[in-house]
């Protein structure tokens, strides 16, 4: 029986077919509307209650971004934009993500993607992953305070870190890593690993926006990049990040583990064999499955600690539910209450 309907809205009438015949092909989904557009759309929202909304960006009229504030002004929904894999495109969706979509969707050649089947797979498990989101949630993630604050004094970076703080994020992190980054203090005495599960061509985005309001430099990863006291590095998307016995990161192109590229217990288990256990603190945020749990386990084992983001603040409460039930979180904590735990955590390092 088909169980979640699914609204389609794109301007292009080949792909609202192709997405639409997509979707349909698995017995869980049925799309019960197109749209060409935002007005198409929200005119149709008036008589329809759609599990999903499968939302298009670049459109005529009303595009992606003003439908999906007019959706979160009046009656928040589960939202997952289809993204054009452009620099334009991906500054959009982090725009998108930061306005209340729960994930997106990369098509593979341009706005009218005539290869869009070979996202088949992504698109059906996506929109499956976001149907089983409580509204509930949806909208508390929404509309959930910043806590933005103006920063007056950004201290650069510094020397060569002794100590390391590890984040690793998927579905719903980029706005929850955005409030993390926003209630930080400059780091006294660690440099800092960020791992979002996203695909190339997005991370770069992400992480101009991060460093933008960060009170310390964010950058995406390159090779020979240096980890130093108050800078964060983002792993690049559709790279493996690993660091070596210098504090240097170097990227890999080997295939996915797990289905992910980035892998946080790939960056985890290389950083625990240079800073040894007790001088990293990884923190696990919001997402779907159990990326983190092989790393924390030998992080725990070498002295190390480990923040879990809880439940009433995930979006999806996968990756910090695997190391809460494996007993490797030494703290569980609402998202507002991570910064300060950090700080706490760094200012206790040795500076050697």
């Amino acid at each position: 029986m088909k169980t979640i309907k699914v609204m389609v809205v794109d301007d292009s009438s080949f792909m609202r077919k192709v997405v639409s015949d997509l979707l349909n092909s698995d017995p869980e989904i049925e799309v019960i509307a197109t749209a060409r557009d935002g007005l198409d759309a929200w005119d149709k929202l008036r008589n329809l209650d759609p599990d999903v909304i499968l939302l298009d960006v670049e459109m005529p009229r009303l595009d992606g971004l003003a439908l999906l504030e007019k959706i979160f002004e009046e009656r928040p929904r589960r939202v997952v934009m289809l993204s054009a894999l452009t620099q334009e495109g991906s500054e959009i969706t982090m725009q998108a993500l930061d306005k209340g979509a729960l994930d997106f969707i990369p098509k593979p050649s341009g706005s009218i993607s005539l290869d869009i089947e070979k996202k088949k797979e992504e698109i059906i498990a996506k929109v499956k992953s976001a149907s089983a989101i409580p509204l509930s949630q949806v909208e508390k993630f929404a509309t959930q305070d910043r806590g933005r604050k103006k920063i007056s004094v950004r201290k650069k970076e510094g020397e060569e870190c002794p100590c390391l703080v590890f984040v690793a994020a998927s579905t719903g992190g980029p706005r929850v890593l955005h409030t993390l980054v926003n209630n930080l203090s400059p780091l006294k005495k660690s440099g800092m690993l960020i791992v979002q599960h996203m695909p190339s061509g997005f991370t770069k985005s992400l992480a101009e926006r991060l460093n933008n309001s960060a009170p310390f430099p964010i950058k995406e990863a390159d090779n020979k990049d240096k980890l130093v006291i108050n800078r964060a590095l983002l792993a690049p998307g559709g790279k493996h990040l690993l660091v070596d016995q210098k504090k240097e990161v170097s990227l890999s192109d080997v295939p996915p583990v797990k289905g992910l590229k980035p892998c946080a217990d790939i960056t985890l288990l290389s950083a625990v064999n240079v800073f040894g256990g007790e001088n990293i603190l990884a923190v696990v945020l919001t997402g779907m499955g159990k990326d983190t749990l092989e790393g924390c386990r030998v992080l725990k084992k070498k002295g190390g600690t480990v923040i879990a983001q809880d439940e009433s603040t995930s979006l999806i409460f996968g990756m910090p539910r695997a190391v809460i039930e494996e007993g490797l979180a030494d703290k569980v904590l609402p998202l507002q209450d991570i910064p300060p735990a950090i700080l706490e955590w760094d200012s206790n390092r040795k500076k050697s």
